[in-house]
């Protein structure tokens, strides 16, 4: 069924978001750096020194607290992401650090959450583009999720990432800041690289029907995120799901000539792959390429020995993907 198209300059809103994301990610992490930098001596180690970590956000906000609570997790840490409007949240104590994300710092939910800890005695973290946003006075400490300039779409993604590397920060780590500083030149290449592959994706994956897209449960935020993308710019309906989970619950809507969208490094890929061709789909993979892909976008790769960037370039080849199926005509749907 066709789309009616939509305006053609929130297309080119959306494009130009994406091509500035490497200046913004530089920026906005300098920026993140030198508030960090600028806290009273010893205020954020108190602070990420608390036993439970519950990071609180809705959207993209909660997509990328996914990822950083499973990263803190497999490090040993009490760490959980919360929907902020869930029905039934996680107490507060002196024994908690909230980290509350809202990039308008107005959400009604997630300002409520940040008070509820405030009042609980947990120490609270908002991640916010507006310094002097409700969000922001329920804080101890204010990230920045901007860096110079605010996404013209209005969908999440300069702020996504600069959620996501918020949150690295956080880790405190001296290897994981040097990775953060590789990730523009990532962004950069996978942008400049990009003729050469999104329309060939774009033609495998416009199938008419929802594109499956699978990745790691451990990713299972960059999932959530690279769905998201296809559902709201093109609007093309996009189930994520764990790769290994897909083999027992996501399958059964996979017909003959369906697309499925894979970032690659689940230890279920070679399995999934085999599943899709058997039952007549195509794949496209996100990273290094597998065997049996039908195509290989070079993205979600290591850059200079950088894992962080490669999980960060995946979001950006997912946009310029959807900004490609958004763009073609009979594609699209109202807004």
């Amino acid at each position: 069924m066709g789309r009616t198209p939509v305006p053609a300059d929130r297309v080119a809103q959306f494009l130009d978001d994406i091509l500035a994301s490497p200046v913004e990610l530089a920026a906005v992490i300098g920026a993140q750096r030198a508030v960090l930098a600028s806290l009273p001596g010893g205020v954020l180690g108190e602070a990420l020194a608390r036993p439970r970590r519950v990071l609180i956000g809705m959207g993209s906000s909660r997509f990328a607290a996914l990822d950083a609570a499973a990263r803190w997790r497999l490090a040993g840490l009490d760490a959980a992401a919360e929907m902020a409007s869930a029905s039934g949240p996680s107490r507060g104590g002196a024994d908690t650090l909230a980290i509350v994300i809202s990039s308008s710092g107005s959400t009604v939910e997630a300002v409520a959450a940040a008070k509820r800890h405030r009042a609980a005695g947990s120490a609270v973290i908002a991640m916010t583009s507006r310094p002097g946003s409700a969000l922001a006075w329920e804080a101890d400490i204010v990230m920045p999720l901007r860096g110079t300039r605010a996404e013209t779409s209005g969908i999440a993604t300069l702020s996504y990432r600069a959620t996501v590397a918020g949150l690295l920060t956080m880790d405190r780590d001296a290897g994981v800041d040097a990775q953060l500083d590789a990730a523009p030149a990532a962004l950069g290449q996978v942008i400049a690289d990009r003729a050469g592959w999104v329309s060939a994706a774009a033609d495998l994956l416009d199938t008419g029907r929802e594109i499956h897209v699978l990745a790691d449960g451990f990713l299972a935020g960059t999932a959530e995120q690279a769905a998201l993308m296809l559902r709201e710019a093109p609007r093309i309906a996009a189930p994520p799901y764990d790769t290994g989970d897909w083999l027992h619950v996501g399958l059964y809507t996979l017909f003959p000539g369906d697309a499925v969208l894979l970032i690659a490094g689940s230890p279920a890929d070679a399995e999934a792959i085999s599943t899709i061709r058997a039952r007549g789909g195509r794949v496209a993979v996100i990273g290094p390429n597998r065997e049996g892909a039908h195509l290989a976008i070079p993205a979600g790769q290591s850059h200079a020995g950088s894992a962080v960037a490669a999980v960060l370039t995946v979001s950006l080849a997912v946009e310029l993907l959807a900004v490609e199926l958004w763009g073609r005509a009979g594609r699209q749907r109202a807004t």
